[in-house]
């Protein structure tokens, strides 16, 4: 990561990776699954797009574990697609399961992991 300099930059640096990592290794599971079920060919419109921007957010997260700027931008548009598709099926827009008994707050935990690396990546220069 060129760009972290600075105080403890190597802790954001093991940090940044650390949690990129554990959001990559998360959306490969996830992609292994649909794609070992057989739905990934017979799936609807929706689950492809789930995949599509899982696909997004894990190229996304290798860019900013190789420090690239634009990958922060990147990782934000798509974990922001990705929890606005949770919410147009929270909201009935697409058939989905797993919106039954979760509040429509219960997607924000989306933004937590983004939100720690943005901030560790962005820290202060000192």
């Amino acid at each position: 990561m060129r760009d972290m300099d600075g105080r403890f930059a190597n802790s954001r640096k093991i940090l940044v990776t650390l949690l990129s990592g554990f959001l990559i290794l998360l959306h490969v599971a996830g992609l292994w699954d649909t794609f070992k079920s057989g739905d990934l060919i017979s799936a609807d419109i929706y689950a492809n797009i789930q995949s599509l921007l899982s696909v997004a957010i894990i190229i996304s997260l290798l860019l900013v574990i190789l420090g690239k700027k634009f990958g922060l931008v990147s990782m934000w548009a798509s974990i922001t697609a990705l929890v606005l598709t949770q919410y147009g099926a929270h909201f009935g827009f697409y058939d989905a399961a797993f919106t039954e008994g979760r509040s429509a707050f219960s997607y924000l935990r989306g933004f937590m992991f983004p939100t720690a690396i943005t901030l560790l990546y962005q820290f202060p220069k000192s």
